[in-house]
């Protein structure tokens, strides 16, 4: 009776390799890009905004437990005035004790240009006082279907007074 299992086995085995040889023979496309985060921690048009945090604690950026909000504009270019191509939606929480790390959970929601109707959806942590970031893109949708890469961050340019940062967002995707 084993003996008679063998050949099924050696054609199953044949079929998974033939299987996966076609789906690696597939070319998945890859694209690079870089985009604009406008974000405005305090004033009149806060895109960034804490909601609560540990009993005690003041609700900064560093303090352990303390969740924040995000709705940046997208734009292509650094300038606070540009065309706005979509929307950074999601939440941080600060999960290091010591204030360092970040949960980041952030869908890219592209409204408008080349990408308009498409998201990426990012997750991981971020050691928020790195120069640069590197952050996993895990799924997309629209023309990013089944992405997967990751974004770079880094700081483009920082108005302490009225608590606005431009965030410049390296794009490397394959799918």
């Amino acid at each position: 009776m084993a003996q008679n299992k063998i050949p099924s086995i050696l054609i199953l085995c044949l079929a998974a390799s033939m299987s996966m040889t076609l789906l690696l023979s597939v070319e998945a496309r890859r694209t690079k890009f870089t985009i604009y985060f406008q974000d405005y921690a305090f004033g009149p048009n806060t895109t960034f905004f804490p909601v609560v945090g540990l009993p005690g604690s003041t609700l900064n950026y560093t303090d352990f437990g303390t969740f924040f909000v995000t709705d940046d504009a997208i734009t292509a270019i650094p300038d606070e005035g540009a065309p706005i191509i979509g929307r950074a939606q999601g939440i941080y929480v600060v999960t290091g004790m010591d204030g360092r790390n970040l949960l980041v959970l952030i869908s890219l929601v592209f409204t408008s240009g080349t990408y308009n109707g498409s998201s990426i959806e990012i997750q991981g942590t971020s050691r928020q006082f790195d120069l640069n970031r590197e952050l996993p893109v895990v799924a997309g949708t629209g023309k990013f279907r089944l992405a997967r890469g990751f974004i770079n961050t880094d700081n483009f340019s920082f108005d302490q007074e009225r608590g606005f940062s431009v965030i410049q967002v390296n794009v490397t995707l394959v799918y």
